[in-house]
């Protein structure tokens, strides 16, 4: 999926950027549609761990954080949402020019949105999949 939304970038877009993590890391929103979101985030040395892969922390801050966004596509203009829990597992390490989460709501109920969001490593120009992460968000 490589589609974004204008209508739901608009409204995004703000909330996104308020977050200053995601502007510290440079993460970009590549691709946006209800229910569904891609953060981008290119290699930088700063974001690895000994052996030069992408640190595990990365990971699990664009996967919840593209989960979030996924949600939040599905809330009304005057909800947000907050993590409440995520299990990540990783399934090899990343490297490469770039990490993917690609994010998409799985259950969406009234209060709680359950989120999948898969991570691939870009290098080479091959997309090698990395971790997946199971993530409960709640309205607020």
């Amino acid at each position: 999926m490589t589609a974004l939304d204008p209508r739901l970038l608009a409204r995004i877009l703000p909330i996104f950027e308020s977050q200053k993590l995601m502007h510290h890391l440079g993460v970009e929103i590549t691709a946006l549609s209800e229910g569904y979101c891609d953060l981008t985030l290119g290699y930088h040395e700063r974001w690895s761990q000994h052996d030069g892969y992408f640190h595990g922390g990365i990971i699990g801050t664009l996967a919840d954080t593209a989960a979030g966004v996924a949600a939040t596509t599905l809330m009304s203009e005057d909800e947000n949402c907050l993590t409440a829990e995520y299990k990540l597992n990783f399934l090899t390490p990343a490297s490469g020019e770039a990490i993917v989460a690609k994010s998409k709501i799985i259950k969406s109920g009234r209060s709680l949105k359950i989120a999948e969001s898969n991570i691939y490593s870009i290098g080479n120009g091959e997309q090698k999949h990395c971790a997946t992460a199971l993530v409960t968000l709640i309205a607020t």
